[in-house]
């Protein structure tokens, strides 16, 4: 494509959904009002045929007329217009003498329509020659034909143009935004980098801070802190892996998801802690997946925020982990089906009063259709919510 699409995957699916439904939208009155016009055509076509007909097959009649006064007279020779075939037939509708070939059935009809001819049938009155019906044959295929292709040539430069024009009014429109968004992915980029240093050094100071020398006062403000650089800290990782583990060539390998999920649990300790929030531990040893360890990690921790962000206070999350499976419940805030249905949307969030970037849900999304994990939530809003995963 020679313009520059925004890089975000869900911006870019909703320029080229504006776009298609704009040109299909386009080009399906083009080709609609395209037929109407030809259907227009054929109609004057064959209204001009039967007007040039009628004056035909009354020239013939007074011809037959003539011949049928002076018969004896005169020898019949059947009259004759150039460029134009006709028939005679009885009153049994047999022939009588034809200058075409065709065979046809005459009908109470005025006319008879075929593939590429239309017959005219006109009445003679009184019966000049035993003649009861005249038929003047026309051909209107070659006619329609050629405007028809006239027209579609025109449709077809319609539709480049339409195309042309379409793609400029896109490149116009979405320079700012791509523009936009390229600088607002920067931002994040640097400033990403730039918390990883601090973030690390906080949470490092205070791992090694003595907390027994402390009284509980300074402990609570020790933890408050923690509490707030772990937060942070999550945030960072998926940020980061937004914005650059996700495109990187995935480091496969077997993982035993048991010591990650502990791992992760001992993790997010201090902040479902400070919600006076217990983890309930349903696993099995050593349980092993073939799968990138920063992907499982991202995976399992914003399964794990979550549950800890939506849960009421003094409440529990029960985790279940078994082969093939891994289920989170949490006794929380729960959700409803349209939110449900709109889970995986970037940057959608459905509680404004919780924080987040609403991002946690697409990079689960990202990472289960890399893997062919099954992802299927059991919510019932203000009651919690369960999410499973399969594999």
């Amino acid at each position: 494509m020679w313009f520059k699409l925004p890089k975000n995957k869900s911006t870019q699916k909703t320029i080229l959904n504006i776009i298609f439904i704009y040109l299909s939208t386009t080009i399906l009155l083009v080709i609609t009002l395209s037929f109407l016009y030809i259907t227009n055509q054929k109609e004057q076509i064959f209204t001009l045929h039967q007007e040039q007909s009628k004056l035909q097959a009354n020239y013939i009649i007074e011809q037959l007329e003539i011949l049928h006064d002076n018969i004896e007279n005169e020898i019949a020779i059947y009259p004759k217009l150039d460029g134009v075939e006709s028939a005679i037939y009885d009153i049994d509708k047999h022939l009588i003498y034809s200058t075409f070939k065709d065979k046809i059935d005459i009908l109470d009809k005025q006319y008879l329509s075929t593939n590429n001819f239309t017959y005219f049938i006109y009445k003679v009155e009184p019966y000049y020659l035993g003649s009861a019906y005249l038929v003047i044959k026309k051909e209107t295929t070659q006619e329609i034909k050629l405007k028809s292709q006239k027209i579609m040539l025109i449709v077809f430069f319609i539709i480049l143009f339409i195309i042309f024009t379409s793609l400029i009014i896109v490149k116009l429109l979405i320079k700012p935004l791509s523009d936009n968004l390229e600088l607002l992915d920067r931002f994040i980029q640097d400033t990403t980098h730039e918390l990883n240093t601090p973030i690390s050094a906080i949470l490092n100071n205070i791992e090694m801070l003595d907390t027994q020398q402390l009284d509980n006062k300074n402990l609570k403000k020790i933890n408050r802190i923690k509490i707030g650089a772990t937060t942070i800290a999550t945030i960072y990782d998926d940020l980061s892996f937004l914005l650059l583990n996700n495109k990187a060539k995935s480091n496969n390998k077997e993982i035993n998801i048991t010591n990650v999920l502990n791992q992760r649990i001992d993790y997010f300790q201090i902040i479902a802690k400070s919600k006076k929030i217990d983890f309930i531990i349903k696993n099995s040893v050593n349980i092993f997946l073939y799968i990138d360890l920063v992907k499982i990690e991202r995976l399992i921790d914003n399964l794990i925020s979550n549950s800890i962000k939506y849960s009421h206070p003094n409440s529990k999350i029960i985790i279940t982990l078994n082969h093939g499976l891994l289920s989170i419940e949490d006794f929380g805030i729960g959700m409803s089906r349209d939110e449900i249905s709109n889970i995986f949307t970037r940057y959608q969030r459905f509680n404004t009063v919780v924080g987040g970037f609403g991002i946690g849900y697409s990079i689960i999304y990202n990472i289960i259709k890399e893997y062919n994990i099954s992802l299927s939530i059991d919510s019932i809003k203000n009651q919690g919510t369960k999410v499973t995963l399969k594999w």
